[in-house]
Protein backbone atom coordinates (compact mmCIF):
# COMPACT_ATOMS: atom_id res chain seq x y z
CA UNK A 1 0.00 0.00 0.00
CA UNK A 2 1.31 3.28 -1.02
CA UNK A 3 1.84 6.20 1.61
CA UNK A 4 -0.11 9.59 1.05
CA UNK A 5 1.64 12.83 2.87
CA UNK A 6 -1.72 12.14 5.53
CA UNK A 7 -0.42 8.83 5.87
CA UNK A 8 2.76 10.06 6.25
CA UNK A 9 1.63 13.09 8.40
CA UNK A 10 0.59 10.21 10.95
CA UNK A 11 3.00 8.10 11.43
CA UNK A 12 5.24 10.99 12.07
CA UNK A 13 3.03 12.09 14.44
CA UNK A 14 2.67 8.22 16.35
CA UNK A 15 6.47 8.10 16.37
CA UNK A 16 7.14 11.39 17.64
CA UNK A 17 3.98 10.94 20.51
CA UNK A 18 4.27 7.12 21.35
CA UNK A 19 6.11 7.19 24.46
CA UNK A 20 3.57 9.02 25.96
CA UNK A 21 0.69 7.71 24.21
CA UNK A 22 1.55 4.45 25.56
CA UNK A 23 1.77 6.10 28.34
CA UNK A 24 -1.86 7.38 28.55
CA UNK A 25 -3.52 4.27 27.33
CA UNK A 26 -1.86 2.12 30.51
CA UNK A 27 -3.44 4.44 32.82
CA UNK A 28 -6.74 4.98 30.64
CA UNK A 29 -6.91 0.90 29.85
CA UNK A 30 -6.78 0.90 26.46
CA UNK A 31 -3.15 -0.59 25.53
CA UNK A 32 -4.26 -3.67 24.20
CA UNK A 33 -6.10 -1.83 21.49
CA UNK A 34 -3.19 0.32 20.86
CA UNK A 35 -1.34 -2.09 20.24
CA UNK A 36 -3.73 -3.43 17.82
CA UNK A 37 -3.16 -0.38 16.41
CA UNK A 38 0.40 -0.50 15.94
CA UNK A 39 0.64 -3.89 14.75
CA UNK A 40 -1.79 -2.90 12.27
CA UNK A 41 0.38 0.06 10.99
CA UNK A 42 3.49 -2.65 11.02
CA UNK A 43 1.43 -4.81 8.28
CA UNK A 44 0.26 -2.15 6.00
CA UNK A 45 -2.71 -3.08 5.34
CA UNK A 46 -4.99 -0.39 5.58
CA UNK A 47 -4.01 3.90 5.83
CA UNK A 48 -1.89 5.13 8.75
CA UNK A 49 -4.45 7.82 9.11
CA UNK A 50 -7.30 5.38 9.00
CA UNK A 51 -5.77 3.27 11.89
CA UNK A 52 -4.71 6.37 13.99
CA UNK A 53 -8.36 7.93 14.02
CA UNK A 54 -9.38 5.83 16.65
CA UNK A 55 -5.72 6.17 18.57
CA UNK A 56 -6.58 10.15 18.36
CA UNK A 57 -10.28 10.01 19.72
CA UNK A 58 -9.27 8.06 22.48
CA UNK A 59 -6.80 10.71 23.06
CA UNK A 60 -9.11 13.67 22.62
CA UNK A 61 -7.84 15.03 19.26
CA UNK A 62 -9.65 15.55 16.23
CA UNK A 63 -9.43 11.87 14.23
CA UNK A 64 -8.10 13.18 11.52
CA UNK A 65 -5.26 16.30 11.49
CA UNK A 66 -6.11 19.20 8.37
CA UNK A 67 -3.61 21.59 6.85
CA UNK A 68 -1.34 20.80 3.81
CA UNK A 69 1.58 17.95 3.98
CA UNK A 70 4.59 17.80 1.50
CA UNK A 71 5.06 14.97 -0.12
CA UNK A 72 7.29 11.94 1.25
CA UNK A 73 10.81 12.98 0.13
CA UNK A 74 10.16 16.37 -0.89
CA UNK A 75 11.73 19.48 1.07
CA UNK A 76 9.16 21.72 2.75
CA UNK A 77 8.73 24.79 0.55
CA UNK A 78 10.90 27.99 1.58
CA UNK A 79 8.84 31.04 2.68
CA UNK A 80 7.56 33.44 0.13
CA UNK A 81 10.66 36.18 -0.33
CA UNK A 82 9.07 39.36 0.83
CA UNK A 83 8.07 41.24 4.44
CA UNK A 84 5.38 42.90 5.99
CA UNK A 85 5.77 46.22 5.37
CA UNK A 86 3.85 49.70 6.70
CA UNK A 87 0.34 49.69 4.97
CA UNK A 88 0.66 52.51 2.14
CA UNK A 89 4.72 53.18 2.78
CA UNK A 90 3.53 55.60 5.72
CA UNK A 91 6.62 54.66 7.36
CA UNK A 92 9.75 52.61 7.01
CA UNK A 93 8.33 49.73 9.59
CA UNK A 94 9.58 46.25 8.44
CA UNK A 95 7.66 43.65 10.68
CA UNK A 96 9.58 40.11 11.42
CA UNK A 97 8.28 37.09 9.43
CA UNK A 98 4.99 35.65 10.89
CA UNK A 99 4.84 31.73 11.99
CA UNK A 100 1.97 30.09 9.65
CA UNK A 101 -1.45 30.68 10.45
CA UNK A 102 -0.26 33.47 13.09
CA UNK A 103 -1.78 36.94 13.23
CA UNK A 104 -0.77 39.37 10.44
CA UNK A 105 1.24 42.43 11.75
CA UNK A 106 -1.12 45.32 11.69
CA UNK A 107 -0.18 49.14 11.81
CA UNK A 108 -1.01 50.58 15.60
CA UNK A 109 -1.66 53.82 14.10
CA UNK A 110 -3.99 53.66 11.65
CA UNK A 111 -5.67 50.09 12.38
CA UNK A 112 -4.39 48.35 9.48
CA UNK A 113 -3.16 45.02 8.75
CA UNK A 114 1.14 45.39 6.74
CA UNK A 115 0.93 44.68 3.35
CA UNK A 116 3.40 42.02 2.09
CA UNK A 117 5.72 42.24 -0.54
Amino acid sequence: MENTAEDAHALKWICTELADVRSRAGQQGWSAELEQSLAELRRGTRPAATVLEPVRSRLGLPARTRGFFTLQGQEPAPPPAGSYRCPGGRCGRVAPPREPGGPLPECGVFDEPFSFG
